[in-house]
C-alpha cells in the first residue's frame, strides 16, 4: 500500500492552481447540510446595439454567407442523385445520427456533467482521515489501481464500481482530489475522478461514435474564425496551431474574417477522421478529448495542446479572447462569465493531466477490466 504524499503535487501543479482558482466560485461548504447559495447575477450594460449593425455586410457583393447557402448548396447537390444514391445517403446520415443519439443517450461524458449535480441533492460529508493508493485486485488485475479512505476502496462517480486506475499515476491524481476535499464532498473540485468515472463506461466499441462525434466540431472549428477588432492578436496566437494540424494531417485550414462559410470538403473531412481512428486512443483520451472539443468548440486546439503545440496559458489565452474582448466592451454577467471560466479552466486542465498520464495505455491494457465486472464490495458509495 502505498501512502499520498506530498510529492503528487509537482505532478498536478496546473491542476491544483486551476482548482484554487475555481474554488473561490463553487467550493463545498463546511456547515452541515448546507448548500452554498446561489449568486446572484449582475449584468453592467456597457453595449451600444447601434455598433453592431456596422459589423454586418450589407453591401451586394458582401462575403458574409448565410446559413441556409449551405443548405441550397445539398439540396442541389441531392437533387443530381438517383433514386438508388439518394436512398444509400439517406441510410447513411440514419446510421451516423443513431451512433450518435446512441452515445448521448448512453452516457454524457463530453461535458462530464456527472459532477455537475447540486449539493444539496446528495450532499456527502467527508468523513475519512487517510486516503492511500492500493492495489485494485492483484491477482485477477495486477497493475490496476484503486483510491481507498480509511482502508476502503471508493467507488466511481454516480456507480456501485469500485474505481479502477489503469496505472499508479492516475490513481495518484485522484487521490489528491479526495484528499484536498474538506466539509462535503464537492465533486465540481474532482475533474480526475469525475474523467476518470465516466472513462470506466466506456467499451472499445464506443470510441468510434465519439471519433464522428469530434468530427462535428472540425467543420466549424473556433479556429478558423478571426473577430475583426482583435484578428492580429488572433493570428499570432492561432497560427502556430493552424500551421503545425495543416502539416500533420495534410489539410488546408481555412482562416474565415468575421462570419463565412470555412468550406471544409468532404475530402478534408475524411482524411482528419481517419487521422484520428489511427491514434487509437484509449478511453481516458478520447472522454479528455471529448471534454476539451466541448469548452473550445474546436478539435485544433486539443490536439494541439495534447501534443504540447501550445501550453495551457496559450489555449486558455485563444479559448477567451473573442469573449473576453466582448466582455471588455459589452460588460461581464456576475456569477455566470466567472464561474464559466473558471470551470473551463479546471475541466481543462484535468483533461490535459489526463491525457499525459494515459498516453502510454494502450487499448488491450483497458480491455483487461470488463465494463461489467462484478464486484465484491457493495458498501455505501461515496
Amino acid at each position: 500500500m502505498r501512502r499520498l504524499t506530498s510529492s503528487t503535487g509537482a505532478l498536478l501543479s496546473s491542476l491544483a492552481a486551476a482548482t484554487c482558482m475555481s474554488a473561490r466560485v463553487c467550493s463545498s461548504s463546511s456547515s452541515v447540510g448546507a448548500a452554498p447559495k446561489k449568486p446572484k447575477r449582475r449584468l453592467s450594460p456597457q453595449l451600444d446595439a447601434s455598433e453592431l449593425l456596422k459589423s454586418i455586410p450589407l453591401e451586394p457583393e458582401a462575403k458574409a454567407e448565410l446559413s441556409t447557402a449551405e443548405l441550397e448548396r445539398k439540396v442541389d447537390e441531392w437533387s443530381k442523385l438517383t433514386p438508388e444514391e439518394l436512398d444509400a445517403l439517406y441510410k447513411q446520415y440514419e446510421a451516423e445520427e443513431s451512433a450518435e443519439s446512441r452515445v448521448l443517450q448512453e452516457d454524457s461524458l463530453y461535458q462530464m456533467d456527472v459532477s455537475l449535480k447540486t449539493r444539496a441533492s446528495g450532499a456527502v460529508r467527508v468523513f475519512w482521515t487517510d486516503v492511500a493508493v492500493v492495489p485494485f485486485d492483484e491477482q485477477k488485475y495486477p497493475g490496476w489501481f484503486a483510491v481507498a479512505v480509511d482502508g476502503r476502496k471508493v467507488k466511481a462517480f454516480e456507480s456501485q464500481r469500485v474505481l479502477a486506475l489503469p496505472n499508479e499515476e492516475l490513481a495518484l491524481a485522484c487521490a489528491r482530489e479526495y484528499a484536498a476535499q474538506k466539509g462535503h464532498i464537492n465533486k465540481l473540485l474532482m475533474p480526475i475522478t469525475d474523467l476518470c468515472s465516466g472513462a470506466m463506461q466506456v467499451a472499445p466499441q464506443a470510441i468510434q461514435p465519439r471519433i464522428d462525434y469530434l468530427m462535428t466540431f472540425y467543420q466549424n472549428d473556433n479556429c478558423y474564425f478571426r473577430a475583426a477588432a482583435i484578428a492580429a492578436k488572433q493570428d499570432e496566437m492561432i497560427t502556430p496551431i493552424t500551421n503545425w494540424f495543416s502539416r500533420v494531417f495534410d489539410v488546408d485550414v481555412p482562416r474565415v474574417l468575421g462570419i463565412g462559410h470555412p468550406g471544409i470538403t468532404p475530402q478534408s473531412v475524411e482524411k482528419v477522421r481517419e487521422a484520428l481512428i489511427a491514434l487509437n486512443m484509449n478511453p481516458y483520451q478520447v472522454v479528455a478529448m471529448c471534454v476539451v472539443a466541448q469548452f473550445t468548440s474546436s478539435i485544433m486546439l486539443p490536439l494541439a495542446l495534447f501534443n504540447r503545440v501550445v501550453d495551457l496559458p496559450t489555449a486558455f489565452a485563444i479559448n477567451r479572447a473573442e469573449e473576453g474582448h466582448n466582455i471588455a466592451t459589452a460588460g461581464m454577467i456576475e456569477g455566470y462569465h466567472d464561474i464559466r471560466e473558471a470551470d473551463s479552466v479546471v475541466k481543462i486542465c484535468a483533461s490535459a493531466t489526463a491525457w499525459q498520464l494515459t498516453h502510454n495505455i494502450s487499448m488491450a491494457k483497458c480491455a483487461e477490466l470488463p465494463r461489467s465486472f462484478a464486484l465484491e464490495e457493495m458498501e455505501t458509495p461515496y
